[in-house]
């Protein structure tokens, strides 16, 4: 009788065997055949015994189980090799520092300078608006790697200096008002309209790290500002769909 339970239990579904790298327990689930695809982009699951954290991924024939201790490992491992790589990179692009004349002391700058880019010819450039500092060096880094020229700030004051720039795509998080900082003072749809004004026409992508939900990717207000897509920033793929999201509005339009 439990051998007949359990075939009925498993029709139409997929299981996946776990084995805890923590605790060293196994565990079995099983996922419904018709909700595969869901999984493609994959998720987390803890273990039953100790909690241990895993993301499991439906790679089409069968799934893959990584331990998030392992993903977090090859992310920080990946930073530090890259470091030098940009460091290098941007004391190459960092201005010269100006000229002062001794008789005339000037005031200094209320705020930090945009980076500058002389892009090659035919070479796109990305306004990219990203308050939390690790993220915005991931974007960076991964957009410049598809041969982008990248304009990275922190905040909607940045954004509006930098449109004396040619401007072909714009990724901003979508929220990035801070109340502790004097130059962030819009959020991420409030900085859109505002470009729109200035007159930037180039096409948009947000980033958020809060759930997206269809009555906010549906609002028509998205589509007036240009709006092609949304990514949700905290999967440890987010940056890959952000790469494939920016190279389907570039070469697709």
């Amino acid at each position: 009788m439990p051998e007949l339970q359990e075939k009925k239990a498993s029709a139409n579904k997929e299981p996946v065997e776990i084995k805890c790298s923590e605790c060293d327990s196994a565990f079995r689930l099983w996922i419904p055949s018709d909700r595969l695809a869901e999984w493609e982009k994959g998720s987390r699951i803890s273990c039953v015994k100790c909690g241990a954290k895993f993301f499991l991924v439906w790679t089409g024939a069968a799934f893959e189980v990584t331990p998030l201790s392992e993903l977090a490992k090859k992310a920080a491992d990946q930073k530090t090799a890259e470091a030098p790589r940009r460091e290098a990179r941007q004391a190459v692009s960092a201005p010269p520092p100006p000229v002062q004349q001794a008789h005339a002391p000037q005031e200094a700058p209320r705020y930090a300078p945009v980076r500058e880019v002389a892009p090659a010819p035919g070479v796109e450039t990305i306004l990219v608006i990203e308050d939390d500092r690790l993220s915005r060096d991931m974007v960076e880094n991964s957009l410049s790697e598809l041969g982008f020229a990248i304009i990275p700030v922190k905040s909607s004051t940045e954004a509006m200096r930098a449109i004396g720039h040619k401007i072909h795509l714009i990724v901003s998080d979508l929220y990035l008002k801070n109340p502790a900082d004097a130059e962030s003072i819009l959020d991420g749809e409030d900085l859109l309209v505002k470009l729109r004004d200035s007159g930037v026409s180039a096409p948009a992508i947000i980033t958020t790290g809060k759930d997206i939900i269809d009555d906010l990717v549906l609002d028509p207000k998205w589509f007036e500002l240009n709006v092609k897509g949304f990514i949700q920033k905290g999967n440890p793929f987010w940056v890959e769909e952000l790469k494939l999201k920016v190279k389907e509005v570039l070469y697709k339009g």
